[in-house]
């Protein structure tokens, strides 16, 4: 399994609804392997590092003073309060303080 690979293909995917099934193409690998190594090398579940990262690349979005909603429903969110309280879980912030503040918090 190449990390690297199922790393770049979650990146340029930030926008789009990601699959475990399709990560597992990408790795060439059963999502019990995936899941388990990707675990032991970053310390995050797969389904935590993706909801981390678009919550990162949100919180930029924010910072170019995009509007809540469409940044909520750009990362696939339904609902503006789903997507708030993911933020504010992940960030300690709500998306609009955040903005307000001009407060990034980043996953790398």
């Amino acid at each position: 399994m190449d990390l690297n690979k199922v790393i770049d293909y979650i990146e340029k995917n930030l926008t789009n609804d990601i699959t475990l099934a399709d990560i597992c193409k990408v790795a060439s690998c059963s999502d019990y392997a995936l899941r388990n190594v990707f675990y032991y090398l970053t310390g995050l579940t797969l389904s935590e590092y993706i909801k981390y990262r678009k919550l990162s690349e949100a919180n930029k979005d924010l910072l170019n003073n995009e509007k809540v909603t469409d940044v909520a429903h750009k990362y696939g969110y339904e609902s503006v309060d789903g997507f708030s309280r993911a933020f504010k879980a992940w960030s300690g912030l709500l998306p609009s303080e955040a903005a307000k503040l001009n407060i990034c918090k980043t996953l790398p």
